[in-house]
């Protein structure tokens, strides 16, 4: 009898409960915590470097053919490089939808279609979220 009192008394008692349910939020709060700088700092190094490709593009867009400007100007707009951030810009020709060499007209006589080419990759993340991105874009030159 006394033994089922003291149960039926544990049931009804509410003391702890905080205690118990705060142990059990405890791991996912204190991971939030943990990742969530690690996530912003991921998502604005990705947004960085996409900058970073738009400003060279924005560059062949206006008219710009120096890809070494270009390639300044992208690296110039990558306000926070990560360590091994890698930045190109090239150019590319295509005759009847193969490769084709830039400055000579196609075998039918006709001009090359030119495209210029941005690549940036680095690895973005802080400590316990990081991961290698790349962002490629390209452009028709008229």
């Amino acid at each position: 009898m006394k033994t089922h009192s003291l149960l039926a008394r544990f049931r009804r008692s509410a003391h702890g409960i905080a205690a118990v349910e705060f142990a059990l939020v405890l791991p996912f709060l204190a991971a939030i915590a943990l990742l969530l700088p690690d996530l912003s700092q991921a998502t604005v190094g990705v947004i960085d470097m996409q900058g970073a490709a738009r400003a060279s593009i924005q560059y062949a867009m206006t008219g710009g053919t120096d890809l070494t400007e270009a390639r300044t100007l992208g690296l110039g707009a990558w306000s926070d490089q990560p360590a091994d951030a890698s930045f190109s810009a090239t150019e590319s020709c295509i005759c009847a939808g193969a490769g084709a060499t830039c400055g000579q007209p196609c075998a039918d006589g006709s001009s090359p279609q030119e495209y210029f080419n941005v690549t940036a990759s680095g690895h973005v993340g802080g400590t316990f979220i990081g991961f290698e991105n790349s962002v490629a874009r390209s452009v028709r030159i008229q």
